[in-house]
C-alpha cells in the first residue's frame, strides 16, 4: 500500500508540473498573437485589479 501511495503521489506532481507547463504555453503562446497595445500594457505591469472601468461607484442611497 506505501508503493501505490508513492505512485500515486508522483503522478499527481507529474500532472501538476504538466498543467503548469500547459498554461505557461499558452499565456505565451496568447502574448504573442495579441495586438502590440494589449502587450505593451501587460509588460508595463497593469494588473486585472487596478483597472477599472467608469471610475469608482458610489453606494447605493438607502431610502
Amino acid at each position: 500500500m506505501t508503493y501505490l501511495s508513492g505512485l500515486l503521489g508522483i503522478v499527481a506532481i507529474a500532472m501538476m508540473v504538466t498543467l503548469v507547463g500547459l498554461a505557461v504555453r499558452r499565456d505565451r503562446a496568447i502574448r504573442r498573437d495579441a495586438p502590440d497595445s494589449v502587450a505593451a500594457s501587460r509588460q508595463a505591469g497593469t494588473a486585472l485589479m487596478s483597472r477599472t472601468e467608469g471610475g469608482p461607484t458610489p453606494p447605493p442611497a438607502v431610502p
